[in-house]
């Protein structure tokens, strides 16, 4: 039977965690339950997953985590959020930067297993254009939540090459959509969710800027689902996860059932076929089946 390490217990690797559970996969997923509340994973942890303690920067942590043995690990565990970076810097350096390394030296120091990784789109920066592949260079990062996802891929990928363990790291685009674990805090929140709560209760919607941020977003099962079947064989990969690239515009509004201009500036390149669509989301529609 296969078995899953899941680093993170958060918003997706609970949806990661129930969705290998489905399958039929033994799970063991790990949190130090800073951000994500232990009881948030009891229904996940009644249907058989282990759930364990882990702060992924402390090495005994690690060690016991991955001693508890797996095929494959899939790492989310960070702080994702900007404002909490801005307040909070040691805590995101921390977690973000000194986990990622000691995650690293640990798996390189055992010889595996596998490690699936959640990155980030923002590893690009902002000043993009045309179709954005994996082998798009590093962006200038203007907060200390991305800069350190950059670290992160770097860390993993010099350790674990060294050790010749494969490594794919999975840049995700904005999530959205329900999960076991979800997190009510506004800081935590993307845009896509915030906009269809604000559109449901007829509230304006916060478009800054003329709404030209564009971003690339995709539905947590999605995510959740390409993140499980991943599975890393030869030396390192990076793969973008994002189902479409749209303007915060067109995001609004879909929300608000107005028709989209459709002018996004650049896209995200992506190999894999994708069950929804933030049009279907935010009209409460179905899903389908597409690529990106």
């Amino acid at each position: 039977m296969p078995s899953l390490l899941v680093l993170g217990a958060g918003y997706v690797g609970a949806r990661v965690a129930e969705l290998a559970l489905e399958r039929g996969d033994e799970v063991v997923l790990a949190d130090d339950w800073s951000l994500t509340r232990r009881e948030q994973v009891a229904g996940l942890e009644s249907r058989g997953a282990r759930v364990v303690t882990a702060d992924v920067a402390a090495r005994e942590d690690v060690e016991r985590a991955l001693g508890l043995g797996c095929d494959r690990l899939v790492f989310l565990a960070a702080q994702a959020s900007r404002p909490l970076a801005e307040r909070e810097p040691d805590r995101t350096e921390r977690t973000n930067a000194t986990g990622a390394r000691l995650v690293a030296e640990t798996v390189a120091g055992r010889g595996g297993p596998p490690v699936v990784f959640g990155s980030s789109l923002h590893v690009y920066g902002e000043e993009l254009a045309g179709e954005v592949h994996p082998s798009h260079p590093y962006g200038e990062q203007r907060d200390l939540t991305h800069l350190t996802k950059v670290y992160a891929e770097l860390a993993l990928r010099l350790h674990l090459r060294r050790a010749g363990v494969p490594l794919a790291l999975m840049r995700l685009g904005i999530v959205y959509g329900p999960s076991p674990v979800e997190h009510d805090g506004p800081q935590s929140v993307t845009v896509v969710d915030k906009f269809r709560r604000l559109a449901g209760l007829g509230e304006p919607l916060p478009v800054e800027g003329g709404g030209r941020a564009t971003i690339g977003v995709v539905h947590v099962e999605d995510a959740a689902r390409i993140l499980l079947e991943c599975e890393p064989r030869d030396g390192i990969a990076a793969e973008n996860v994002a189902a479409e690239t749209i303007t915060v515009a067109d995001v609004a509004a879909l929300a608000e059932g107005r028709e989209p201009a459709g002018d996004a500036p650049f896209t995200f390149a992506s190999p894999f076929a994708y069950r929804h669509r933030v049009a279907d989301y935010l009209a409460g529609g179905h899903p389908r089946e597409t690529r990106a």
